[in-house]
């Protein structure tokens, strides 16, 4: 291994993941390949034979838990990029190595919840042909589209510049079978004072502009619930705000869960202290304590005075059939946890991980079933003039659930295994050779990049007139189809702006360089 400023342990503890496997991984990501291959094979049962398999359809709702699902696990991507984003912005030093593993969950759980859109529309073909060939401006699935693929990519770039260095380090400093895979990764870094102080300003506005368009995504399916007036528990001008707040919950009870196991497998104490997850509970806390607001002021409003079908609805969620799961989810799985949170917030005497994890998992699971509660229960009131079927979710159905859950693990086991979770401090050094300055010669490398970076200065500006034109043109023909297509082509090309601004090399000046072989 190379050395650097710091001592070789130091590196390897923070590129354990890649460096060590233990012999428990083995079995485990076998059960969780298992998993995996269990789920796409109900896939392809669905793709091709249709959602008789689920519980849905004719025999009453048609909306299920899948639907609850895609909600649940979009919460979770919407705090991993908050964390990392305020971090950056706030400079949370205490935070600064939370940061990757909240990006790496938000990369995973919104890949996830692409996977569990396309099974919940059966045809993911035809969706996707649909909304680009007949796509209205004013339809929920071209917003969820936009929405989603905008928040992906932006996420994913922003991510890769994010640790770009960091995957030059692995690259030079991991075993020899494995450079290959970061060198090629890293398409072409150098660690030089100006590419660091490029990237981290093209990161930190990434990083800005990021976190509105992370509040977008779930507002944008609050709002898919909330304008939808002729179904009774939805139509709510405060679902977006709702849904904001419920990702929030949900993300930050995942990251903590998260955090603990890898700082248990990985051994890194020292990185991630007591302290760490005590001000993550307390934030988890304040926010569980917002929520529980938020459904008394729902709760309030749905009992006290409402329409006849909204009364209907919530006397169903509160004291009907759906009262054996309303009360457990609310009272142990977040009234008694923000009480643990607050009594350790406001004791400093007391501070303890095994609390704060203990304290979150039933935040998370509760959660989840309040997406349920949020989805299925409007559908046994639809204003029909005769009753429909009790929905009963099937075993397909939960199927998919666990198998979208393993999914997600075994996504995010293989980010940790070939990522680097953790940033390397700026003290790493790495040695490389200096250029010799010869009068007059070029090298065939200097060549290429000073071609690179001529380029550049077209590239950039072109891309942003393109983007901009496409975006604009996609509205303005909003009526047209695929005009929902263009505006999403347009953001695309103008998330390929900061790839370009940080991979593409800046011309030098005309001074003749040789580097030694």
């Amino acid at each position: 291994m190379a050395r650097g400023y710091i001592e070789d342990r130091e590196l390897e503890l923070l590129l354990r993941p890649l460096i060590y496997t233990s012999w428990m991984f083995y079995p485990f990501f076998g059960l969780l390949l298992a998993g995996v291959i269990w789920l796409f094979y109900n896939f392809q049962l669905q793709f091709f034979e249709g959602h008789h398999f689920t519980g849905q359809g004719s025999q009453g709702a048609i909306w299920g838990i899948l639907v609850a699902d895609i909600v649940h696990f979009i919460g979770i991507s919407h705090v991993g990029i908050a964390i990392s984003a305020v971090v950056r912005i706030l400079n949370l030093e205490r935070y600064k190595q939370l940061a990757r593993i909240a990006e790496l969950v938000t990369l995973a759980s919104l890949t996830t919840a692409v996977l569990n859109i396309s099974m919940d529309v059966g045809r993911p073909d035809r969706f996707i042909f649909n909304v680009v060939k007949h796509g209205r401006f004013h339809a929920p699935f071209v917003w969820s589209m936009t929405v989603i693929t905008t928040y992906l990519i932006g996420s994913s770039v922003y991510l890769y510049l994010a640790m770009r260095r960091d995957l030059y380090i692995c690259s030079l400093v991991l075993p020899s079978h494995k450079r290959w895979l970061y060198k090629l990764l890293a398409l072409g870094y150098s660690d030089t004072p100006q590419s660091r102080q490029t990237h981290e300003r093209v990161v930190w506005w990434l990083a800005v502009i990021i976190l509105p368009i992370m509040v977008s995504v779930h507002s944008v399916y609050g709002y898919i619930f909330g304008m939808q007036a002729g179904r009774p528990g939805w139509f709510n001008p405060f679902q977006a705000p709702y849904f904001v707040l419920g990702a929030i919950v949900t993300g930050f009870s995942f990251v903590i869960i998260v955090l603990a196991i890898l700082r248990q497998t990985f051994g890194w104490q020292e990185i991630f202290y007591p302290r760490i997850f005590k001000g993550l509970g307390v934030f988890l806390g304040f926010v569980t304590w917002l929520y529980l607001y938020f459904l008394f002021s729902e709760w309030l409003t749905g009992t006290y005075a409402p329409p006849a079908a909204e009364r209907v609805v919530f006397n169903d969620v509160l004291f009907g059939r759906f009262a054996k799961i309303t009360w457990p989810a609310t009272i142990l799985g977040m009234v008694v946890p923000f009480w643990i949170f607050f009594i350790q917030g406001a004791n400093p005497r007391i501070c303890s991980i095994k609390l704060t994890v203990l304290a979150a998992i039933p935040v998370f699971i509760s959660m989840w079933i309040w997406r349920y509660l949020i989805v299925v229960p409007s559908f046994y009131h639809p204003h029909l003039p005769y009753k429909i079927a009790p929905y009963m979710p099937t075993f397909f159905d939960w199927s998919l659930i666990a198998g979208s859950f393993i999914f997600c693990a075994f996504l995010y086991t293989v980010l940790v295994k070939v990522l680097p979770v953790l940033e390397l401090p700026e003290e790493v050094r790495v040695a490389t050779h200096s250029p010799v300055i010869l009068p007059y010669y070029v090298s065939p490398y200097e060549r290429i990049k000073n071609i690179l970076g001529l380029i550049k200065r077209f590239t950039i500006p072109l891309t942003l007139l393109a983007g901009v034109g496409l975006i604009a043109t996609g509205i303005i023909t909003r009526e047209t189809p695929p005009a929902p297509a263009i505006w999403v082509l347009g953001i695309i090309t103008l998330w390929s702006l900061p790839l370009q601004i940080c991979i593409l090399p800046k011309r030098e000046s005309a001074r003749r360089y040789r580097w030694p072989y």
